[in-house]
Parts: structure tokens; C-alpha cells; sequence
């Protein structure tokens, strides 16, 4: 859709609002067995790489209704403590009413104004999420205050950056919405003062992750 700033970032909302019941099947169901499964293998692989460990506290930022949850509750054990920060109430709505761990809490915030202290987190993970931030530089700045000295920005998709853009411009809700490319991405996470320690960007996988 064509609109000013606002308009768009309002029709972004009212998208993810909207599809927020469906979210979870529509993306992660395996339609052979009816399992939220579909990604399994991706999902090992992801947290094979994540430096998330027993009694970390994680910012799970752009979460949605909450596909991670159960895997970063599983990594960051009883001890460990996960915030889930969403821009879209109906997201956290469902989010909170599917995951009740006690070591959870859920925050309604756009991610680039995300209400946590100073060095509060060891991980910071955006997961098919950051073509969405409306404000990318000031995300990055914000995360990046928000990560503990030498705790990790992790930035993933279950797609390539190409295939990303891709798809979100057949979609009118977010056609606006890129995965920069590795240029830019590099600049962005350079000049908020983090560090890249590993890039890939191939078919059905992206993942970043810089350092503090």
C-alpha cells in the first residue's frame, strides 16, 4: 500500500492484529501430520547456534504469539527469565493466554522504544521479525542498550533475505518491508557499536548474531 509513514505503520499493525489467531498454523503447522512442526529442523538448528544458556535473561523482541517460547524456556531453564515484547496487542494477547510459565513477562511496545533497563539481557533475538521494525537504526540502538557487555543480538529467519523481500511485496500490509542486504545490515550493526560473529544468509536460512 502507498500511505504516509503512519498510515503504513498502522496498516502493519491492524495486518499482524488480524492474522494473530491463524499465526501460529499458518506458518508452523505441518499440514501432513497437523503438528506446529513444520520447521522442526530449522528450530534445531537455530538454537544449535544461539548462545542462550541455563538462567540468561532473553528479550524475545517482535514475538508474535509466541512460537519461540517453548524453546527459549527450555534453554534459559527455571532460573533464567523471558521477555516478550510485541507492537501488536492481539500478539501478546494470544501469547500470554498460551504460555503461562511464571518466568515470563509480556510487554506491548514497539521494539525501537522497548521499556527495559540499560544491559538488562544476555540475548536479544528478532526471529522473522526485523523487516517489520519500522525504525531499524533505532531498534538496533535500543536492543543494543538493552544487551549486557558481550551478550548477543540474534537476527533469523527460516528464509533468505531475497526471499524474504520477496514475499512481503506481494503482500499490500507489508510490501514496504525489507530484510536490508549484507551492506547495509553490516553498517547498521557497525555503527550501533555491535559486532558481527557469524552471517548467513542462504536458501531457507538467515541468521546473524553481533556481539556487545
Amino acid at each position: 500500500m502507498n500511505g504516509t509513514p503512519v498510515e503504513i505503520y498502522k496498516a502493519r499493525m491492524k495486518f499482524f492484529n488480524d492474522s494473530a489467531e491463524q499465526w501460529i498454523d499458518r506458518w508452523y503447522r505441518d499440514p501432513e501430520t497437523g503438528e506446529q512442526k513444520k520447521h522442526e529442523k530449522d528450530f534445531d538448528r537455530l538454537f544449535g547456534l544461539m548462545p542462550i544458556r541455563p538462567g540468561h535473561c532473553v528479550l524475545d523482541a517482535g514475538c508474535g504469539t509466541g512460537v519461540m517460547v517453548p524453546r527459549l524456556l527450555h534453554a534459559i531453564g527455571p532460573s533464567g527469565l523471558l521477555y516478550e515484547l510485541d507492537f501488536a496487542e492481539k500478539m501478546i494477547e494470544i501469547n500470554r493466554r498460551l504460555h503461562p510459565a511464571q518466568n515470563i513477562r509480556f510487554l506491548l511496545a514497539d521494539v525501537a522504544e522497548a521499556p527495559l533497563a540499560g544491559a538488562s539481557c544476555e540475548t536479544v533475538v528478532c526471529f522473522s521479525c526485523f523487516p517489520h521494525f519500522e525504525d531499524k537504526d533505532q531498534s538496533v540502538a535500543t536492543l543494543g542498550r538493552i544487551l549486557k557487555p558481550g551478550g548477543r543480538l540474534v537476527i533469523s529467519h527460516f528464509e533468505s533475505s531475497e526471499g524474504i523481500n520477496s514475499r512481503h511485496k506481494a503482500c499490500p500490509a507489508v510490501m514496504h518491508d525489507h530484510l536490508p542486504d549484507e551492506t547495509a545490515m553490516r553498517d547498521l550493526i557497525a555503527r550501533n557499536r555491535l559486532e558481527i560473529e557469524r552471517f548467513l544468509d542462504e536458501p531457507g536460512f538467515y541468521y546473524l548474531q553481533a556481539k556487545k
